[in-house]
């Protein structure tokens, strides 16, 4: 459902909402008032922080932040405890915050295409995580190998290791 559509149906029966390649650098008030959404796509626009009204959508168990452009990874996201899949693939981020572990639902993970550093220490906490990308980040053989151990029996997806020094 676009945000223009979610105007003509009652503010409870809204559960997914996509608003895609619209520029934005906020989140539209409206969109705190949806108290079921469980879906959020917000991909592709021009997001650098978010409100703390988001972590009123209790429900939330799946959000896109894609293709924005976050350089600090949001620390409000560590709020919504039904979070089940966070997509940040290409913003700017440099390292995930260890608060991520604060996290408990998270299945999937996509960090696709951001300059990390440093994963931190909290995403190898994640009780529930089964997915997670890392293409795009530049890890070498001895990196790859390191997290792969740390993280057993997850899907994680790396590009061929770079020939880098650690």
């Amino acid at each position: 459902m676009t945000i223009k559509e979610s105007f003509n149906v009652p503010s409870d029966s809204v559960f997914y909402l996509k608003i895609s390649r619209e520029k934005l650098t906020e989140i539209p008030s409206k969109v705190y008032s949806f108290k079921n959404l469980r879906g959020l796509d917000l991909s592709r626009n021009r997001l650098t922080v978010l409100s703390d009204s988001l972590e009123g959508l209790i429900m939330l168990e799946t959000l896109n932040l894609s293709k924005n452009k976050f350089e600090i990874f949001p620390a409000l996201l560590f709020k919504l405890k039904s979070l089940r899949v966070l997509r940040l693939a290409s913003n700017h981020l440099g390292y995930i915050p260890d608060g991520i572990s604060r996290c408990p639902r998270l299945e999937e993970l996509d960090l696709y295409n951001n300059p990390i550093g440093d994963l931190g220490k909290g995403i190898f906490s994640l009780p529930t995580l089964l997915n997670l990308d890392l293409r795009g980040l530049m890890y070498n053989a001895k990196k790859q190998t390191y997290i792969q151990n740390q993280l057993e029996g997850v899907d994680i997806l790396f590009d061929p290791p770079c020939k880098c020094i650690d």
